[in-house]
């Protein structure tokens, strides 16, 4: 066991570097000023009670506006003009008469709120307007550069349309030559490239190869229309004939020896390799007789036959996997190879895999980990310890299990972000934050985000910190949690890891004999404490509960669970998935691994991922079937090892908790001899 510090230190401040902060506007009011002390304190009463007040009356005014009621909206919002939501009336007052072309009020806004995210959407409808109206002048005296490919296409539009062509065709060159489909907005610009003669089939064909790299094989047909010359139109049938029947394709003797057709034969090659691999493999030894391929063609065929053999679970897998050439190796062919090789304890295999620095770089301390525990199987003690001992330095899930192969303390390595005062007045005065923070107040959570991630992506690193450490402060600790992690700051344990509704999770963890540790790294991983969080798939709450499996849970422990909306209060969801957790975990005989990964992808596919034999726990995690199950578990073991940090508890081990994975139809570790 590892004791934590009672209380860990702020970090040096001199690691800060103090930067000014851009776009600060002074409130006109004293109430408005407040606002921004208020982001770290509590407000005096009575400034609290007049911000309250502006709140629940800006909220009439955005509803009369919203019913249509547009007199009754301007006589409430008389007196808000410092409200920070102010522009906000304006902006639905102004909206919904662009249709009579109000100019100068548009420019006034635009003016008053530039570099906003209202301004952009004003923009950006204001622009739209003027096109339906073909007011091309206007719209090229409005426009300025946009990601927005409509916006885009109708200034192209524009330029043509007042005869202002020069370097137009480049422009629009450049807006068509995408593997995507494109707008209708693009089209009258598209018409004037293809009356032009930089459109010729090379310039189609580099479209179509585009196209078939983003899997829009419905666009590579279509732009197959405009090819021209035989040659290409031959070639283009060959890439369909490659597609519907790879292998009359790759028993073709009229081939040309030349890029285009090998790499239409490569691709046939791969289409071959996921339904025949047997004779994916006969016909590349005899393509590879016949052509002239490259080292990169040839390292895409060999890699195609692995990552097929892997994907279908082939029993050559391996081989084939060693057989990928270096120009074919990348991230996809690394993962299977470390996968691949943990399972079958091929440990020679993955010391020369892993000889050199790693293809990819998503992942850098499982590459370590898993070469160090190779190095270890092979007989190299030295050359694996010193990896572990580098590795040991980093708090990870990876770092963690490396300090316990070598006895060593975890490396939790918290520094906090908190900003001094002239920090905090700074950020928490830019008014899109402003903004945020009071759609957050009024529970207006989509609009907060909008004007959040506007302004997010135009501050720097120290601003962003500052502000998710104000969003903390808000309670709106889903946002800190994900802005932190947008810029990689990564080491206020504090900000990252809160320790929300503790009483409700000490309750449950008491009662069904859980670490609270467990529960709320469970939680974490989950929802990132939104108590009103619901997935794609339906889940509900703090612990993402299934309704069917909430209901059943609630029948089981005698919990009244009358309706489902009942899931995104966290007494219930809490209480709920706590019993749930104890279910999984007492399935699986005390083993909080297999319980983890039941938590997320269910029981049953965690009994068919058992193996025939017993497996240690850091293998079975790495072989799991389902990448973000594999994420899943190893994410619940560190963040229970932060999470008890965070309490102030001993540092449980994660070896302790991660004993052998017992063999199918068991779940009894002693029968691993544990």
């Amino acid at each position: 066991m590892t004791k934590p510090s009672p209380s860990c230190p702020p970090a040096p401040r001199s690691g800060h570097v103090h930067v000014p902060f851009a776009r600060q506007r002074p409130y006109r009011s004293a109430t408005a000023w407040l606002l921004i002390l208020g982001a770290l304190a509590l407000l005096p009463p009575a400034v609290a009670a007049e911000l309250h007040a502006e709140r629940t009356a800006f909220a009439k005014v955005l509803a009369a506006q919203n019913a249509g009621q547009h007199t009754l909206a301007e006589r409430l919002v008389a007196t808000l003009e410092d409200y920070p939501l102010y522009p906000y009336y304006l902006y639905n007052n102004l909206k919904r008469r662009l249709h009579a072309f109000p100019f100068e009020e548009v420019r006034s806004f635009l003016d008053a709120h530039a570099d906003s995210y209202l301004a952009a959407r004003l923009r950006e409808d204001w622009l739209a307007q003027l096109a339906y109206a073909r007011r091309w002048a206007a719209y090229l005296e409005f426009y300025r550069p946009s990601s927005d490919l409509s916006l885009r296409c109708h200034q192209l539009t524009a330029r043509l349309q007042l005869g202002l062509q020069d370097a137009v065709l480049a422009d629009i060159r450049a807006v068509w030559l995408s593997g995507e489909s494109l707008p209708q907005a693009c089209d009258p610009a598209f018409e004037y490239l293809y009356a032009s003669p930089l459109l010729d089939d090379e310039l189609v064909w580099a479209r179509i190869e585009l196209a078939r790299e983003a899997g829009n094989d419905k666009l590579a047909v279509y732009l197959g229309r405009r090819l021209t010359g035989p040659g290409y139109k031959a070639l283009h049938t060959f890439w369909l004939q490659a597609r519907d029947r790879p292998a009359d394709a790759l028993a073709r003797r009229d081939l040309s020896d030349d890029a285009r057709t090998r790499a239409i034969l490569v691709y046939a090659l791969s289409r071959l390799a996921r339904s025949d691999l047997e004779s994916a493999e006969a016909v590349w030894t005899a393509l590879a007789a016949r052509h002239e391929f490259s080292a990169r063609e040839a390292g895409a065929a060999t890699r195609a036959i692995a990552v097929a053999a892997a994907a279908g679970g082939h029993t050559r897998r391996l081989e084939l996997l060693d057989r990928v050439t270096p120009a074919g190796v990348d991230a996809t062919v690394e993962r299977y190879r470390i996968r691949e090789a943990v399972a079958a304890g091929a440990w020679p295999e993955l010391v020369r895999w892993t000889a050199g620095e790693p293809v990819a770089d998503e992942d850098p301390p499982r590459w370590r980990y898993w070469r160090a525990r190779a190095l270890t199987a092979t007989g190299e003690a030295a050359a694996a310890r010193a990896l572990l001992s580098e590795l040991a330095a980093e708090r990870d899930y990876y770092g963690f299990i490396a300090a316990d192969a070598l006895g060593q303390e975890y490396a939790f390595g918290h520094r906090t972000v908190a900003p001094n005062a002239a920090e905090s007045r700074a950020v928490a005065a830019i008014p899109g934050l402003r903004r945020a923070h009071e759609f957050y107040q009024l529970d207006r959570r989509v609009q907060a985000q909008r004007e959040w991630q506007f302004e997010l992506a135009r501050l720097d690193r120290r601003q962003s910190e500052v502000a998710a450490y104000l969003a903390a402060q808000w309670g709106w600790t889903n946002q800190t949690i994900t802005t932190l992690g947008r810029i990689r700051s990564y080491d206020d344990l504090e900000l990252r890891f809160p320790v929300l509704h503790a009483d409700i999770v000490q309750k449950e963890a008491a009662r069904r004999d859980l670490a609270p540790a467990h529960v709320f790294a469970i939680i974490r991983s989950e929802s990132a404490f939104v108590t009103d969080a619901r997935s794609p798939a339906g889940a509900l709450g703090l612990m993402q509960l299934m309704p069917a499996t909430a209901r059943e849970t609630a029948k089981r422990i005698g919990l009244r669970l009358a309706r489902i909306e009942q899931l995104y209060r966290p007494v219930e969801n809490i209480t709920l998935g706590a019993a749930y957790l104890e279910q999984m975990i007492a399935r699986f005989g005390g083993n909080f691994v297999m319980a983890a990964a039941a938590y997320n992808a269910g029981p049953h596919r965690v009994r068919q991922w058992q193996r025939a034999t017993c497996i240690a726990a850091d293998v079975w995690i790495e072989t799991i079937p389902f990448t973000e199950t594999r994420r899943y578990v190893r994410r619940a073991l560190f963040y229970s090892a932060v999470y008890e940090w965070r309490l102030g508890r001993e540092i449980t081990r994660l070896s302790s908790v991660m004993p052998p994975v017992p063999a199918a139809r068991s779940t009894d570790v002693t029968d691993c001899g544990g």
